[in-house]
Order: C-alpha cells, then structure tokens, then sequence
C-alpha cells in the first residue's frame, strides 16, 4: 500500500472531493424533508386551521388529513380522516439513491486515489473501471435530477390545500368557506434540485480528467522525440569532394 496525498490536489481527486460533499447535500435536504399544509375552515359558529403533514417519501396515501365532518357546535366537533392517492415515491428514492451511490463511490475511489495509487497507474483496467462508474453516476444525476424536478413539481400542487377542496365533504357545502392558509415550505427540495443538477454537471466534467488516466488517451498521445547523445554528425560530402578536388590540383 503506497500513500499518495498528492493526486488531491490535483483535478481528479479534487473533483472527487467536491462531490462527496456534494452529494451529501442533495440527499439529505430530500431524505429529510417535512413540511405541513395548513388550511382554515370556517363555519358559522367558528373557525378552525387543519394542517396536513407530510414528507420523504411521498407516499400520501400514508399521510391522514383530519377535517371537521360537518360544521356544527365547537363542542360537537367530529373529524372525519382523508388520505389521498397520490405516491411521488418513485421519484424521490430514485434521487436519494443516487446520492448515496454516489457518496459510497467516492469515497471508495478516493480511498483508492490515496492508498493504492500503483495498482490505479499500472493497471490499465481501474481507470477504465474508474471511467465507466464515472459515467454511469453521471446518467443517475441527469435522470434523477430531471425525475425529481418534475416530482417537487407534482407535490406542490397535489398537496395544496386548494387542490384537496373539491375531495371534502364540508369544503363541498355552501355554509362555510374552506382557504388556503399555507400550502408549505418547499424551500429544502428546491435546493435539493440545485444540487442535484450540480452533481450532474460535476460528473460529467470530471469524466475528462479521468479519460486521461485511461490506456485509451495514453494510444492517441504522439511519441516523444528524445534526441540522441553522443553521436557525432558526419561531415558533408560536398566539403570531402571540394578538398579532394583542390589538393589534386598540386599533384606534379
């Protein structure tokens, strides 16, 4: 095992580096993401905020929202429970797999950068393997992240309360008025969106930098031109035959 601290300095395991980090952020501002949706009820005789809970993974058939069933006395209130068909699951766990994929893989490559640099530089196939792993990290970020942003999407408007109005029994009656209060803070998957299209764009440049420690761009690479020492140039024929000429000019 050969120590080699430097190769983290350079562009390839600097990169690797960053997208560690990188991908930490993208999953867990979506792993750990709740939020609640708050909608007001009013009646004759009073009013009254519901809020409906909801988070990671998205399965809202999961998430029970309670609503008064009908209006009537404060003290005669009976709640009627609602869950909705929705699942954005697929999605989101698709997203926070590629993180974790990509954290076990970077760490495992730096690991390798670091403590195996000879068997990475003699072996022709790690940095092939290196290249495809690479590349396939970059097809996750690209499809997750596109998949994800149209996901965020679809639970920001199927989890707004006045999209869940006409599914209510008493939003439904003319004696009372049912608002939206708060639809939710989003702010957490919004940015896990940034990063996630960050960590694609990270991925597919650093497929150049490891490209170049691959048998393949070593083939297209000119050889190098190593002159030669200590060999002598041998002198010109033209000046052999000029003095050849010119002392068979004295001969008697």
């Amino acid at each position: 095992m050969d120590l080699n601290l430097r190769v983290l300095i350079e562009p390839r395991g600097f990169i690797r580096i960053i997208q560690l980090v990188m991908s930490i952020f993208a999953f867990a501002t979506t792993a750990g993401f709740e939020t609640v949706a708050t909608m007001e009820i009013k009646c004759k005789d009073y009013e009254k905020d519901v809020q409906y809970k909801f988070g990671y993974p998205f399965k809202l058939g999961k998430s029970v929202l309670r609503v008064p069933e009908k209006c009537g006395n404060m003290s005669d209130i009976v709640y009627k429970p609602y869950t909705f068909p929705f699942d954005f699951s697929s999605n989101a766990e698709f997203f926070v797999a590629s993180g974790v994929l990509t954290l076990m893989y970077t760490a495992g490559i730096i690991f390798v950068y670091v403590f195996m640099h000879r068997l990475y530089s003699t072996n022709p196939m790690t940095p092939v393997v290196d290249l495809l792993g690479s590349g396939v990290l970059s097809v996750f970020w690209f499809a997750g992240s596109c998949a994800w942003a149209q996901g965020v999407s679809d639970v920001k408007y199927y989890t707004n309360p006045s999209n869940l109005f006409h599914d209510i029994d008493i939003c439904m009656e003319d004696v009372q008025t049912c608002r939206t209060v708060s639809p939710g803070n989003f702010a957490s998957l919004n940015v896990s969106l940034i990063f996630g299209f960050a960590n694609c764009m990270l991925w597919i440049s650093s497929l150049w930098f490891v490209y170049k420690e691959t048998s393949f761009h070593q083939q297209i690479q000119p050889p190098a031109m190593i002159p030669q020492m200590g060999q002598q140039q041998a002198p010109p024929m033209q000046d052999q035959d000029l003095g050849n000429k010119m002392g068979g000019q004295y001969d008697y």
